[in-house]
Order: structure tokens, then sequence, then C-alpha cells
């Protein structure tokens, strides 16, 4: 009995953890009525909103800050910024750091060299030196792992310290290096110093684009500065909604929601110049969303290729980053000899160990066998966790109870034909709902 006490519980665990969302459609709604500058228009790019329309006027400024927020609004609306960061690049001395004025001048605010790093993450722009860049962030680092706004300053912000991790995350740190690790902790020994709406959504944002686990608790402390009408109040003293903390409540609530960074979902945005994709065309939204993700990519010719027949190999992978289960692709299997030197042997090792993915017999897999649609609506009904049902059913063909069972569940694509090869767009479009 006090082992299925102690099962239910972690099982309603898991299920919290893994179900609960915020909802942030009236703080979307209030962010729209305002004058919106760059950060306001990406917070409502993070919401899914339609910003395409919204303009942005080009940067006549200075200060390199300017330059790096524009970066973030105008990457959202869809605009060109590849000159902006050009000009960003230039600013980085030799020493590695990006002064604070953008001809290479001012050495007093560090938030400027973090925000590059940032800024040409978002831009896709990596023509400059990281590795100086990486170190010259470094030595700015207190010794009790917190980042100053003042170059020099040993007494360390909140804000700055996630703003710095997540420069950290873009320059190739991970969670396990010891830098971040006293960053973090940093945060956490602090935070509830500090009463800012803002300081929350920072720590939310940085433990997301490490992919950490953010406790709901402080999900808990960042809703208490919502007010009725979805605005946010910079202070849980103040009595009316701030726009600063309201977009930032908004993008720490949406990389919540969607776990995954809005920063990474920008910098993905390279994916989406495909010459063979329109928006009124089949699957658009599926396949733009799951490239956000990071699950499905382009060609190397900025092409998409929606028509092409997807092989057991590609479906392994789109299924496995799809459930977000890559990071679990770390060992090889030896089951099938047609995976010993083959590049989806982790994924599919992943797959086949989950019971989403069969072999073929004879130890084969046969990973760059074109995929069936019945192939594919078996996977996704095991994947679900419904092949029990599928299996009930009786047909005259194997598939026929995976079909039916898919087809129940909303887990089919459009002109679903379980005898012909599944297209890329159909395959996009099949994952799209299995993981929404």
């Amino acid at each position: 009995m006090k082992r299925i006490i102690a099962l239910t519980i972690t099982i309603l665990m898991l299920f919290t953890n893994f179900c609960f969302a915020v909802d942030v459609s009236s703080t979307a709604n209030y962010l729209e009525k305002q004058k919106l500058d760059e950060w306001g228009i990406l917070a409502l790019y993070s919401s899914g909103k339609d910003v395409s329309k919204k303009s942005l006027s080009s940067v006549d400024s200075k200060v390199i800050t300017d330059y790096e927020k524009y970066i973030l609004g105008a990457r959202a609306i869809g605009k060109d910024v590849s000159s902006t960061a050009q000009k960003i690049i230039k600013a980085q001395s030799s020493s590695g750091r990006f002064s604070d004025y953008i001809d290479g001048t001012g050495n007093d605010l560090l938030n400027g060299h973090i925000w590059a790093v940032i800024a040409l993450y978002v831009a896709d722009e990596e023509n400059y030196n990281k590795d100086k860049a990486l170190s010259y962030l470094k030595s700015n680092q207190n010794s009790d792992g917190g980042f100053p706004i003042f170059i020099g300053d040993k007494n360390s912000d909140l804000d700055m310290t996630a703003m710095g991790l997540v420069a950290y995350n873009v320059l190739g740190l991970n969670s396990n290096s010891s830098e971040v690790k006293k960053g973090f902790e940093f945060i956490e020994k602090n935070i509830d110093k500090k009463e800012s709406c803002e300081t929350i959504a920072w720590y939310i944002l940085a433990k997301v684009k490490f992919g950490l686990n953010v406790d709901k608790k402080y999900i808990d402390k960042l809703l208490e500065y919502r007010l009725s009408n979805g605005s946010f109040k910079h202070l849980k003293s103040s009595k009316k909604g701030n726009y600063m903390a309201t977009y930032h409540g908004l993008l720490a609530l949406n990389d919540y929601n969607n776990k995954s960074s809005i920063f990474e979902k920008l910098h993905n945005l390279k994916s989406k110049g495909f010459k063979d994709l329109k928006q009124s065309d089949y699957a658009y939204k599926e396949i733009m969303y799951l490239v956000d993700k990071g699950v499905v990519s382009g060609y190397s010719d900025k092409t998409f290729k929606p028509n092409n027949s997807v092989k057991r190999g590609e479906f392994a992978k789109f299924l496995v980053y799809g459930l977000g289960l890559q990071s679990q692709a770390k060992y090889k299997t030896n089951e099938f000899t047609d995976l010993k030197n083959h590049w989806a042997n982790k994924v599919v090792n992943v797959a086949v160990k989950k019971g989403y993915i069969n072999g073929i017999g004879n130890k084969k897999f046969a990973p760059e066998d074109k995929i069936t649609g019945a192939q594919v609506a078996a996977m996704v009904v095991r994947a679900k966790g419904l092949e029990s049902k599928a299996k009930a059913v009786k047909g005259k063909n194997w598939y026929d109870g995976y079909v039916k069972v898919a087809k129940d569940n909303n887990l089919l694509y459009k002109n679903f034909n379980p005898n012909k090869n599944a297209t890329r767009a159909q395959c996009a479009e099949i994952i799209y709902k299995l993981v929404k």
C-alpha cells in the first residue's frame, strides 16, 4: 500500500510539472494596447502574436545597447538585421570586450558586452571573437558568482547576473560549468532580498535558456506582481502596472510555458527564409513551430522541401526531438547492423527503448527507407501511449488499429494514406498534433 501511495504521489508530481501552464492572454492583450518598443514587440512575438506589421525606426544612436535591442525587435518582425549586427561586431576590441558605444569607445558598463553576445546570437552572426568575448565576461564575474552593472564594481546585480548567464549559454558554457553554477547560486541566495518583477523574470529566462527546470514557486512569485488587467507592476507595493515589468513578465511566462527560450527561437529564424514555403502553404504553421523548437530544419540552399519523402531515421529524430527527449540521445545502439555508423543511431536508440519504433527484422532498422503513413500512425500512437487500444482493434491489415486510434485522437495528417510515403510537411503536421 505504501508503495502504491508513493507511486501515486510521484505520478501526480510529474503530471503537475509537465501540465502546469500559465494563461498569458490577458497580459498579451494588455501589452497590445500599449505604445510598443522593441521589447514589447518581442514579448508579443513570444506569445505567438503576429507582429509582422509592427514598425521600428532604424537606429541612429551612439549607444551600443540601442543597436542590440533593435536586433531583438527587428528580428521578431522579420527585418534583415545583418548590417546592424556588423556594426556591433566592429565595436569589439582586441580584449574581446564590446564597448559602450558603437564606435568602439567606452568602458564603464557591462551590459553592452552581454547584450552584444545575445544580440549577435539572435541575429545568427558568429563572425566575432567568441573565445575572447567569453574570457572577458568570465573576468568580470565577481567572487560571489554575480555580475556588476559597472566594470570593476564588486557589488553584483541580480538582473545583470541572469543576463550574463544567458550570454554564458550563448558562448557555449553548460549548466555544469562552475561559472554558471556560481551565477545561479548567487541569484537563488539573494532573489528574496530584492523585490522586483524583472529580477524574477530574468531568473526564469536564464533557467529556460539552459534547459533547466523552473521551480513553480518562482512562477508563483512572478504572478504576485500581475494585476487583474493583465499588467505587471515593478514592485509589490505598486498599485499600477508598469510597461517594462509587463513585457518582462510576459517573456518569462512564455518561456516557461513553451519550455524554450525566446532568444533561441529568434536564433532559429535563420531557417525561416525558406525559398519554397509561403504562409499560405499546407502545414506552414506546423513547420514553423517545429523549426522554432529545433525539431526540424531546412537545407543549406535555404529550402525546406516540404514534399520530399521522409526516411525512417529522419522520422525517429522528428519524434524524439518533438517530444523533447533529445538530451537522452547520448548512447549508440548495437541492436541494428545498418545503424553502426549512421547519424541517426542515437535518436533511434531512444525511440526504440521508449517503444515508439521497431526494427524490420534480421537486425535491420532500415534508416534510409522511406516511411509510410501506416508506420507514422503506429509510431505516434505508441508515443501517445495508446498502443493497447490499437491492438484491440480487429482488421485486415496490421495497421488498421493504429490508423483508427490515430484518427480518433486527431493524430492523422491531411490526405493520409497508410500505403503512401509520408512527406516532410505531413510529418510536421502529425508531430505538431502529437506535441501540442
